[in-house]
C-alpha cells in the first residue's frame, strides 16, 4: 500500500514544494502510524522550508508541525491509544500526509465532538501561546502584555488565551485588521503608522509586563525596551531573516545578539529569552502533554474559538504557502488529505 506526503527536496521558496509517493512504513517499537484528518500549514513551516531555523530536518523531509487524525496500527509492545481512536499531535515534521508515524508519548487524545479541522487550527497556535503566557511569562490576572502580529493565527490565541486569564493585551497589526483585534479584546497599535514603544511610554507604568516577538532581528530590541522592570521580552520568531525567497540570516543572529543575548548582561531588573517549545518539555517534561490538553478542552468548552481561513489538500500545499507568505487568506490554512 502506497501514500502521500508533500515534500521538500531543497531548500528555497513555495515551488520547491512536490507531492511524494512512497510504501507505507509499519511503526516500529514506541511508535504509532496515524491517518492523517488534518495538518495546519504554519510560517514556521515556510521558515523551515526556506532554511531560516537552524538544525531542521534532513532534506527531503514531510513539514508540518501539527496533525489530527485516527491510529490505524500501533507499533509492537508499544502502549497507545488503540486503533481508532482520534488523535493530535505537535511534532517536528511529518504533518503534511495521509499516514504520519509518530511516537506514541506525543498523542493526545482529541475530546469528544471536536472537529479535527478546528483542532489542527488550534493545536499549534494556542498551544504555544498558552506555554508562552503561562509557563514562560508566567502572567497573573491584571498583567498587561504586548503582542506583535496580533491578528495573525499565534496573535489571535494570545488574545483569546489572555482574554480568559484576565490579562489586558496591546496588539501590533495592519490598520485593516484594528477591528479584527478589538473583536477579540485586544487594543490595537498600528504597525506601520505608530511607534509601539511610545504607545507603552504612555500607558501607567510606561512598560508592559511581557511582550512577545515572533519577528526577530532588530526588532528584538525595540520591543525589550517596552518592557518593565521585573518584566520579559519572549522570542518566539525570527520572521525578519526571510525576505521574499531569500535568507537573510546575517540579520537574524544580529538581532539575537542584539535583543536576547546581551540584554542579558545589562542588570536592569528585565527578562529575555528565545522561546522553543522542544527546549522547555526538558525543563518541564510533562507540560507538552498537559499543555495540549489544556488548549484542546477549551476548545470543546467553546471558550475559545480558532479561525479556519480555508481548507485545501495536499496537492496544494505549495498555494497554502504562497496564501500565508502574502496574507492572501485570514485564518488558519489546513490541509486535509484526500485519504481522510
Amino acid at each position: 500500500m502506497r501514500y502521500r506526503h508533500v515534500s521538500v527536496p531543497r531548500l528555497g521558496g513555495a515551488e520547491v514544494l512536490r507531492l511524494s509517493s512512497d510504501e507505507l512504513p509499519a511503526p516500529a517499537v514506541g511508535q504509532v502510524r496515524v491517518r492523517v484528518l488534518a495538518a495546519g500549514v504554519s510560517y514556521g513551516d515556510i521558515l523551515l522550508r526556506a532554511g531560516v531555523i537552524p538544525g531542521g530536518p534532513k532534506r527531503p523531509f514531510t513539514p508540518g508541525y501539527d496533525l489530527v487524525g485516527v491510529v490505524d496500527q500501533v507499533g509492537p509492545g508499544t502502549r497507545a491509544p488503540e486503533p481508532g481512536t482520534r488523535v493530535v499531535a505537535l511534532v517536528r515534521s511529518g504533518g503534511y500526509a495521509e499516514y504520519a508515524l509518530v511516537a506514541a508519548n506525543r498523542l493526545v487524545p482529541l475530546p469528544e465532538g471536536v472537529d479535527p479541522v478546528e483542532a489542527s487550527a488550534l493545536s499549534l497556535n494556542y498551544f504555544i501561546a498558552q506555554q508562552m503566557l503561562h509557563r514562560v511569562a508566567e502572567v497573573r490576572q491584571g498583567s498587561t502584555v504586548l503582542v506583535h502580529g496580533a491578528s495573525g493565527g499565534v496573535g489571535t490565541a494570545f488574545l483569546e488565551l489572555a482574554a480568559l486569564a484576565g490579562v489586558t493585551v496591546y496588539g501590533t497589526c495592519s490598520a485593516a485588521r484594528a477591528d479584527q483585534v478589538r473583536a477579540l479584546g485586544g487594543r490595537p497599535i498600528d504597525r506601520d503608522a505608530e511607534d509601539f514603544r511610545r504607545v507603552v511610554r504612555g500607558l501607567p507604568g510606561g512598560a508592559v509586563d511581557a511582550v512577545f516577538d515572533p519577528i526577530g532581528g532588530p526588532h528584538f530590541l525595540r520591543s525589550y525596551q517596552a518592557v518593565r522592570r521585573g518584566g520579559v521580552m519572549v522570542g518566539f520568531g525570527q520572521n525578519a531573516a526571510l525576505r521574499g525567497n531569500q535568507r537573510d540570516l546575517l540579520t537574524g543572529a544580529q538581532g539575537f545578539l542584539g535583543g536576547i543575548v546581551l540584554p542579558k548582561l545589562v542588570p536592569d531588573g528585565k527578562r529575555t529569552l528565545f522561546y522553543n517549545a522542544w527546549s522547555l518539555e526538558k525543563s518541564h517534561p510533562a507540560a507538552y502533554q498537559q499543555d495540549l490538553a489544556t488548549v484542546l478542552e477549551l476548545l470543546q468548552k467553546g471558550l475559545v474559538k480558532p479561525r479556519v481561513g480555508r481548507t485545501m489538500p495536499l496537492e496544494e500545499a505549495a498555494d497554502a504557502h504562497r496564501a500565508m507568505e502574502t496574507a492572501a487568506i485570514t485564518g488558519k490554512i489546513v490541509l486535509v488529505p484526500a485519504a481522510a
